[in-house]
């Protein structure tokens, strides 16, 4: 669909008393698709070769299913498609394991898993520009496993400039032995560049999970997230050497009753690994919502020193949940939001049907948190914008949008219209864009409102975007099941 419309607004922002800055915004639509709106949903959102392409994958009939929507630079609707292969058959089965942007392509990540030879593969596959897998594959890993229910896990990485692919291979579960991991790196040709196996340190435990990171200049690493006697939270994260198969670990703990609550992931500049999120104390009457008393901040400073650091945010909050963790010359961004998932319960009546398996859920959105940190960890600023909704089942419209742009740290959300008009209108939503310095200078936030509005009945989805310049994002903006394009350049 071509490009139908296209709109600028400049708009002041006060930064001080004495200073105004001139901030211009602009808007250009694009085309339509279908989309897929499901509960329970994750979203995966990339760029490659200046195309957007925003995945949702969510479990139907016991499968993950992995729904794919993609525009080009220009807005013009390209994919729009469940992602689909042949499954095999019982105990010989394919399966989508993922979807990457990768080099100047996207695949589809394959599992194969053949009880008969105890073999479990990991393979690769093109996805065309009409959303087809190719039949063709190249395989990456390989592992043997005896017994189905305990297979083993793959885990993929692509580094942030979509040069390495990495992937890692939880090997099955062994009482009282060490955990081992395949790990192997690919260049954009899919050729192997290093391949190696490691040991983590401990006697391996079921309740674990591993996920794997890789950075630009191939640095690996491993986080591993278990739970203790009481039930909370440990981390672990093991820098790789893949030459020499080997890793480095570094712990993650806080001093009891202080325990991880949320965290989330990043890459320094100098390709460091940073986890930063909230904390909570521990107490032995738990009365109301579960409250966050701190921030926690680890990275391995030099890739070589373990830097770890905590501190208490002003006043406790509840169900404070991180959400993104940025970079920005010398500032540590973590965002974070007040977030709480209820599951509603199918009637008693139900009992014995599908039905008393078709839940659903309220999802509680609130204020949102942006703690400001140095390269340290140690607390810089700690600020917060209000919010207030409730929602059933679907909530992308109230995941917030986090990014650097023209060297600010930036959030777009939707809020309450009747905060900044009193005019009435076709949508309850109306997006805002705020953006803070590194020193922690909150300018007064932009309204999507009169020359900036969204169109008719539309909403923006602001979990579902892609930054694909310093001050290009590309969004989509929902209507039912239908996603409209949205490019918003701020200069």
């Amino acid at each position: 669909m071509n490009l139908i419309q296209k709109t600028t607004v400049a708009a002041l922002l006060l930064v001080c008393s004495t200073s105004i800055n001139a901030q211009e915004i602009t808007f250009t639509q694009g085309g339509e698709t279908t989309t897929s709106l499901k509960k329970q949903s994750t979203l995966d959102n990339f760029a490659i070769n200046g195309n957007s392409y925003y995945v949702t994958s969510y479990m139907e009939s016991a499968t993950m299913v992995y729904y794919l929507e993609s525009f080009s630079d220009n807005g013009s609707a390209q994919i729009q498609t469940k992602l689909e292969i042949p499954v095999g058959v019982f105990n010989n089965s394919y399966g989508i394991d993922g979807v990457v942007g990768f080099g100047d392509q996207v695949y589809a990540l394959v599992e194969h898993m053949s009880k008969e030879a105890g073999k479990m593969t990991l393979s690769i596959r093109p996805i065309d520009n009409g959303g087809k897998v190719s039949a063709t594959d190249t395989e990456l890993m390989v592992y043997s496993f005896e017994k189905v229910m305990n297979s083993g896990f793959y885990e993929a990485s692509v580094s942030p400039d979509k040069n390495i692919l990495a992937i890692s291979g939880q090997l099955p579960y062994v009482k009282e032995q060490q955990a081992k991991v395949k790990l192997a790196m690919f260049d954009k040709t899919l050729k192997a560049t290093v391949e190696t196996e490691i040991t983590l340190p401990g006697e391996d435990t079921k309740n674990k999970q591993l996920s794997v990171v890789v950075a630009n200049d191939g640095s690996v690493y491993i986080i591993k997230r278990s739970m203790n006697k009481i039930g909370e939270i440990v981390l672990a994260a093991y820098q790789v050497d893949m030459k020499a198969g080997a890793a480095k670990e570094y712990t993650i703990e806080l001093t009891a009753p202080s325990y991880i609550y949320t965290y989330e992931t990043a890459l320094s500049s100098n390709n460091e690994l940073i986890i930063a999120g909230t904390y909570y104390n521990r107490t032995t009457v738990t009365v109301g919502e579960k409250k966050a008393n701190g921030i926690f901040l680890f990275t391995n400073k030099n890739k070589q020193d373990k830097v770890m650091s905590n501190f208490p945010l002003d006043v406790p909050v509840d169900n404070l949940t991180a959400r993104k963790v940025l970079v920005n010359g010398n500032t540590i961004y973590l965002a974070a939001e007040q977030f709480k998932e209820e599951r509603i319960d199918p009637p008693a009546s139900t009992a014995g049907t599908a039905a008393a398996f078709d839940y659903h859920y309220n999802l509680i959105h609130k204020n949102e948190y942006v703690i400001g940190m140095d390269l340290d960890g140690k607390r810089k600023f700690e600020l917060n914008l209000s919010k207030d909704f409730s929602v059933r089942d679907i909530d992308h419209q109230h995941v917030s949008a986090y990014f650097i742009s023209n060297g600010k740290f930036t959030i777009i959300y939707n809020d309450q219209r009747q905060k900044y008009t009193t005019e009435s209108g076709y949508n309850y939503l109306i997006p805002v864009l705020v953006q803070i310095t590194n020193d922690g200078l909150m300018q007064p936030g932009i309204p999507f409102i009169d020359k900036l509005k969204l169109p008719y009945d539309y909403m923006l989805n602001t979990s579902k975007y892609v930054q694909s310049t310093d001050n290009q994002i590309n969004f989509l903006m929902g209507k039912n099941e239908v996603s409209k394009f949205l490019k918003i350049t701020l200069k």
